[in-house]
């Protein structure tokens, strides 16, 4: 009983099977589609849309640049265009992973889609001159990387944007861990998935850490939001003010249904949130 209110550490050190050799292509293919529908059911696709939607509004956009950091699958791009063919906006993705077999799988499920193009890249850093792109994407990324990579990729995501970015990743609580592992077990039966999906939410981190990791990149005007599975969005919009001035950076802690009307907090209310989900 006293465990449930030991915070849970930081799972570092390890690598996620997917990321092994002697994957299978059956089984990273079966991984990825796990994760496409895990992010579907449990609003992975719907949080991206929901912040980058508003960005793209709020400017009055037609042909938004975006770039997807370790994309996976491509699922998120996908989605992205789907949502951008029924509002008439052309968008264009730069969608990039490091895997080669993920890559392959990626563009043969997005063939119908002239507007993303996929690349390998190794991230961070990023291969692109300052300002290449309107928004910069990483849903599900960060846990792969230690706490001083996450501010490496910060900053270069910062670098490559002109208006906003935004990283999605799992919060770390024992909760969370213990759940995902029923509905992975429930929803697949995938050795990848059954094996990472848990892992990925130790090796998560909480909002105190996000935020450290966004202030040693730099970045000002940062928002945090808890959304539904355990989610955590980290959102930063870019202004002129925002490029030319160090200022403190604020946290914002949103409902997930109230992103129309948000409340602002101090950190530790929002620390006090995310350790009522533990």
């Amino acid at each position: 009983m006293v465990t449930a209110w030991v915070p849970l550490p930081r799972l570092e050190g390890v690598v996620e099977l997917l990321d092994r050799p002697g994957n299978s292509d059956e089984e990273v293919r079966g991984n990825l589609l796990d994760l496409e529908r895990l992010n579907c059911y449990f609003g992975g696709v719907r949080t991206v849309r929901l912040h980058l939607s508003r960005m793209i509004a709020e400017r009055s956009q037609t042909r938004p640049m975006v770039l997807d950091i370790a994309t996976g699958g491509a699922d998120i791009p996908r989605s992205i265009c789907r949502w951008a063919r029924q509002r008439k906006l052309a968008v264009t993705v730069e969608a990039v992973d490091r895997n080669d077999r993920v890559l392959a799988a990626a563009t043969e499920w997005s063939a119908a889609y002239p507007e993303i193009r996929l690349r390998k890249v190794e991230a961070p850093p990023l291969p692109y001159p300052d300002g290449s792109f309107d928004y910069v994407l990483c849903s599900l990324f960060f846990h792969h990387l230690t706490e001083a990579q996450g501010v490496h990729l910060l900053s270069e995501m910062r670098r490559v944007a002109r208006h906003g970015l935004i990283v999605i990743d799992l919060m770390r609580s024992r909760r969370a861990h213990l759940l995902t592992g029923i509905a992975t077990r429930l929803l697949s039966g995938n050795r990848l998935t059954r094996h990472d999906g848990p892992m990925s939410v130790i090796r998560g981190f909480k909002p105190e850490e996000l935020l450290r990791m966004a202030t040693e990149a730099g970045l000002c005007d940062v928002r945090l939001s808890l959304h539904p599975w355990f989610r955590i969005a980290l959102v930063t919009e870019i202004t002129p003010r925002a490029s030319k001035e160090n200022h403190e950076v604020p946290a914002v802690l949103y409902c997930s249904a109230g992103l129309a009307n948000p409340s602002s907090h101090d950190l530790p209310r929002l620390r006090a949130a995310s350790q009522g989900r533990d």
